[in-house]
């Protein structure tokens, strides 16, 4: 058994999508997200990645983000205006994205809850250790995983959300 205690938990930061029944990245971020390195990742990362999944299609895709601060960054939002022209879901974007509401959004209510589930069944020695879990974890997640997480999963979230109105419906599912 290995056992570690430090004043501060690590962690490793990642940033991942979903599109259609495929998962963009995880992409491990070194300390914290800042606007800068958001906007570096977009770029060389996170960008070339959906266009090489998409193809022809990547001019109707929409991009969906939260309102975390690195993702207002005005160099993200200038980006995203450029590459997603009235196509792109978050803070000050074509939609805006309602603060505070993971109910809806299969990275939240899916994929972070079921890496760390799987990932923490035995506690990692270290973060070289997480990382290498997390990375294997999502190459495990297969296609039929994420079809049935956004075909049913989300349209039963969104009718329960309906349902009462945009109020809190988790007591629902």
């Amino acid at each position: 058994m290995i056992e570690g205690h430090t004043q501060r938990p690590q962690k490793v930061n990642m940033w991942a999508g979903i599109i259609n029944n495929n998962i963009v990245g995880p992409f491990v971020i070194d300390g914290n997200l800042t606007g800068e390195i958001y906007f570096n990742m977009l770029t060389n990362h996170i960008l070339p990645a959906v266009r090489a999944l998409l193809g022809a299609n990547f001019n109707a895709v929409w991009f969906q983000q939260d309102g975390a601060p690195p993702h207002y960054y005005l160099r993200v939002r200038n980006l995203l205006d450029e590459v997603f022209p009235n196509r792109w879901i978050g803070r000050r974007g074509t939609v805006e994205w309602p603060a505070r509401s993971p109910d809806l959004n299969p990275l939240d209510f899916f994929l972070w809850g079921f890496l760390k589930d799987n990932v923490y069944k035995t506690k990692p020695a270290n973060i070289e250790e997480l990382t290498n879990r997390l990375l294997e974890e999502a190459r495990r997640i297969t296609p039929e995983m994420l079809q049935n997480v956004t075909a049913v999963g989300f349209y039963n979230r969104l009718a329960h959300c309906q349902q009462v109105f945009g109020e809190e419906f988790q007591h629902l599912i």
